[in-house]
């Protein structure tokens, strides 16, 4: 069946997606006919959250997954739920019993307790041997209790050194007061800048449930970013983020150069890209960065015939940037 408007732009976006992954927290909100089907497509993994399986019939847990499982996504445990069963040593008995209810990704996180290295590894083989996908995720829940930006990265090395298939950044459902979010939500642009500068954009997940954090991380790491605990209701706005749909993204183009350096490279090649010819005050009024970070960004990407840099003609002393034709 042809797109809406397919004959103006081709937003189809076919799975499987290697890049770009969108993965919702589900609640108990999707059965058969429900209008998440329009948009099933642009979902990867729909993760039933925290422990809810346990309050639920057998009989109702398999209609849900088998219902994302005929659009294609593939279903996926909240960590808590594995956590819970790993306190009580059933967490053989439960990885066994979800991939038997077809859930086709287990996600592994340490957001209340503590796993040995061991552990994970049992895990993952049996999952493994079960046809299971892998998700392994670092950071704490309780606000309070948070690791640092160097523990961060050690963990999420730690987790990459194993055989799975995405490590995901703790967001929790609310965006706030957890790894690289503040108290308020925003976020902390120098933690994803070292994690993105230490491990690029494939096998991380961040996630991201609010709508603002979803587009700021599209604006500066790209479409192809893996974002984690979307809303069901928030899927169409995510996806028109990612296909320039929007005016917050509008400058982006789908297909961008390849750009070689971290995360404030691409940002600054997408304002010279979305806002014309501009000089370096203004770039650096527009992302936030500090002179020596943006100084690095505009030599690395001239170095790379990205931009090109010029003289105002008015002011010989004010250096101009702009694609390079």
């Amino acid at each position: 069946m042809a797109k809406f408007l397919q004959n103006i732009i081709d937003a189809s976006r076919p799975k499987p997606h290697k890049e770009g992954q969108t993965m919702v927290l589900d609640r108990v909100s999707i059965f058969p006919g429900t209008s998440v089907e329009a948009v099933a497509q642009y979902i990867d993994i729909a993760k039933i959250g925290w422990g809810i399986p346990f309050i639920m019939e057998s009989s109702a847990v398999r209609e849900w997954v088998d219902c994302w499982k005929s659009m294609g996504v593939s279903v996926s445990n909240g960590g808590t739920l594995l956590e819970y069963c790993i306190t009580k040593g059933k967490q053989d008995k439960c990885i066994r019993t979800l991939a038997g209810e077809g859930f086709g990704t287990l996600e592994i996180s340490e957001g209340l307790i503590e796993i040995s290295r061991a552990e994970k590894k049992a895990m993952i083989e049996l999952a493994r041997s079960l046809g299971m996908r892998i998700h392994l995720e670092v950071g704490k829940k309780d606000s309070r209790n948070q690791l640092s930006l160097n523990s961060t990265i050690d963990r999420l090395h730690a987790a990459l050194d194993m055989d799975i298939d995405m490590a995901i950044v703790e967001g929790r459902e609310s965006g706030k007061g957890v790894a690289i979010y503040d108290e308020s939500g925003n976020i902390k642009w120098d933690w994803v800048d070292a994690i993105m500068s230490e491990f690029g954009l494939k096998k991380i997940m961040f996630e991201a449930p609010l709508e603002v954090q979803q587009t700021s991380l599209i604006i500066r790491l790209g479409k192809d970013v893996n974002l984690g605990n979307i809303a069901v209701s928030s899927v169409a706005a995510l996806e028109t983020q990612r296909q320039s749909l929007r005016g917050d993204t509008f400058g982006i183009h789908p297909v961008q150069p390849d750009i070689k350096g971290g995360p404030s490279h691409r940002f600054v090649y997408f304002i010279i890209s979305s806002h014309g010819t501009v000089d370096q005050e203004r770039i650096m009024k527009l992302t936030g960065l500090n002179r020596r970070t943006t100084q690095n960004s505009l030599a690395s990407l001239i170095r790379q015939g990205l931009i090109r840099e010029t003289r105002d003609m008015t002011d010989l002393r004010r250096k101009l940037y702009s694609i390079s034709s």
